[in-house]
């Protein structure tokens, strides 16, 4: 009579081959594996001490160097907030030198700015396309800011394109009713007005309550009109 083996016994013979198995391939490759967990150990230390030892003084270092040249920025003396007053880096050394903390990144945007509002249009670029947004706000204002450049350049094309994205990169009603506007006048100096309608149409049913939703009307009529006899 043949002897019955339950699931139970079954499952246990299953669980003692695997054990066995992994028994096997651990005495095999004890050496390499052991090499790996530590090679693991030795990463994670690593970035434990960038980060902790390295990468947090760093950036420290650089919020505090970074201080002056924002002051000049806010009382708009930008030749000093981008090169520094001799005692003091400007925004240019704090890009260069401490690019890889957040000040150094932030500090892109601030000398994006200052060429912008002293006319140096491709300087602006330049650096506003360095800075990496850290939220849809600042990659807003970013955009729009670069949006600013291109059409100062008479390129309406890209500045009707970064309009674009900084309308659409933070839904409020701050900044997108804004840049729509801005995206509908560069596409008219392209006399693309049935483009610009379409934007100032979005403006009026979007964000009517708004200065630009309440000037919006008045675009829309202009826009539609040159549209017709184009």
């Amino acid at each position: 009579m043949s002897k019955k083996v339950s699931h139970g016994d079954e499952n246990l013979e299953a669980i003692e081959h695997t054990l066995s198995n992994a028994e096997s391939f651990i005495q095999k490759y004890q050496k390499p594996l052991t090499y790996g967990f530590g090679a693991a150990l030795l990463l994670v230390a690593a970035f434990f001490a960038y980060q902790n030892w390295y990468k947090a003084p760093l950036e420290e270092e650089a919020q505090a160097q970074m201080f002056a040249a924002v002051q000049y920025f806010e009382q708009d003396s930008l030749s000093l907030a981008l090169n520094g007053d001799g005692s003091n880096l400007g925004l240019l050394d704090v890009a260069s030198q401490y690019g890889s903390t957040k000040a150094g990144n932030l500090a892109n945007f601030y000398a994006g700015l200052c060429y912008l509002h002293t006319g140096v249009y491709d300087e602006a670029l330049t650096f506003l396309k360095k800075y990496s947004p850290a939220d849809n706000l600042s990659r807003a204002l970013s955009c729009g800011n670069m949006g600013d450049a291109y059409s100062e350049l008479k390129d309406y094309s890209n500045a009707a394109s970064y309009y674009k994205k900084a309308a659409n990169a933070d839904d409020n009603r701050l900044t997108s009713p804004r840049y729509l506007m801005k995206a509908g006048l560069v596409l008219e100096a392209e006399a693309k007005f049935a483009e610009a309608a379409k934007l100032y149409e979005q403006v009026k049913k979007d964000f009517p309550e708004t200065n630009e939703g309440r000037e919006a009307e008045k675009y829309l009529a202009r826009a539609q009109m040159l549209a017709e006899q184009k």
